[in-house]
């Protein structure tokens, strides 16, 4: 059974004591990700997922205190996803009893997970993530808040960043989590879970653990327990390969990602930039100047391409790859009177140093064949 980490009381009463503890590594992180990426004006209420476990505690322990600091006011919401028996009953109890002792307002609910997603047709880690975060809006809608703050760190940057690279990405994919997104903020992104629970340790603050976490089932926790130690032990044989390593592999990888988010943000600017001199849009065609495009590497083709299709049909559906491939084809020399077909009734034509995107009347298919001059699309 999955318990609070000692020295800890019984789960459903969180140790007493003062209401803000300090935690020396994760507080001057919280503070520089408020004061930057994860900003929020002064006297804005910040919802702070909180499941129990040791990144949601101290993410919630640190914002409390520096919240006077900022100007923020702190509300807490924990989802009981009805899946755990006994063990999630005591989460839901530590967090209720936590948020008590802070003097943190707590909108928790407990949910028939399993009915919700057989009814939407969801399933797996992905089901619960789309009804976790449905959850925390609506959570955030209650409260009046304005963001909601998770609690995801370096080594979750790390592991995602794998299992895209696993599963295929290209450059937003490599940049992994972004630190903010609409209105969603992660202040720990630069933090590690070694420091995490440190600090909380070294606060003597409880947290609970969820059994979960060691299912193999999952891809997530497969690399978090087999594939990470694996490639440490590879880079660092021996006695070298522990947390102290990992936790060194968890900061490169987020710092490594952040510059793959800068750099593809420098890329969508100037993406904007070039699209709005070399584009021409009106209603149901947009037509594109490829001349001051022929530099262009193929990611920055991609993004062009993206962006060119969202103004000719902003409510269509994406660009898959292989509409990407097809038309950075009708990009190059020599495709006069080429054509790919998109969905929606969509085409895009070559016609000497342009290319076109317009409607010529409902189709069936995703498209993406590139047809020669006398091919329909």
């Amino acid at each position: 059974m999955s318990g609070v980490r000692v020295p800890a009381p019984p789960p459903s009463s969180p140790r007493p004591g003062p209401a803000r503890a300090r935690l020396r590594r994760l507080e001057p992180i919280v503070r520089r990700a408020l004061a930057g990426p994860c900003a929020l004006p002064p006297g804005s209420r910040l919802l702070v997922a909180l499941s129990g476990g040791a990144d949601s505690t101290a993410l919630l322990l640190a914002l409390t205190r520096l919240a006077p600091e900022l100007g923020l006011a702190i509300h807490a919401a924990h989802l009981h996803h009805g899946l755990r028996g006994p063990e999630a009953d005591a989460d839901q109890a530590f967090a209720r009893g936590l948020c008590l002792r802070l003097g943190v307002p707590l909108v928790t609910a407990r949910w028939d997970t399993r009915r919700r997603m057989r009814r939407r047709g969801l399933a797996g880690e992905n089901g619960l993530r789309t009804l976790r975060r449905e959850f925390l809006v609506a959570a955030a809608r209650r409260a009046g808040a304005v963001a909601i703050a998770t609690a995801h760190t370096a080594d979750d940057q790390l592991e995602t960043v794998l299992m895209r690279l696993l599963r295929g990405t290209g450059l937003a994919g490599l940049g992994g989590m972004r630190p903010r997104r609409g209105t969603w903020r992660k202040p720990l992104l630069a933090a590690t879970r070694a420091e995490v629970e440190a600090d909380l340790r070294a606060a003597d603050e409880p947290w609970r653990e969820d059994r979960s976490n060691a299912d193999r089932a999952h891809l997530r926790n497969r690399l978090r327990h087999d594939a990470i130690p694996a490639l440490l032990a590879t880079l660092r044989p021996g006695p070298a390969a522990g947390p102290a390593a990992r936790a060194g592999l968890a900061r490169r990888v987020a710092a490594a990602a952040a510059e793959v988010q800068a750099a593809a943000a420098f890329l969508e600017r100037r993406v904007v930039r070039d699209l709005r001199r070399a584009a021409r849009i009106q209603s149901g065609l947009v037509t594109l100047d490829l001349r001051p495009l022929a530099s262009y590497p193929l990611v920055a083709r991609h993004r062009l391409l993206r962006r060119a299709w969202a103004a000719a049909s902003p409510d269509g559906e994406g660009l898959t790859r292989g509409h990407l491939d097809a038309l950075v084809r009708l990009m190059g020399p020599a495709r006069g009177g080429a054509r790919v077909a998109l969905a929606g009734g969509w085409s895009v034509e070559r016609r000497r140093d342009t290319i076109r995107f317009q409607r010529r009347g409902p189709q069936t298919g995703r498209g993406g064949a590139v047809a020669g001059p006398a091919a329909r699309p």
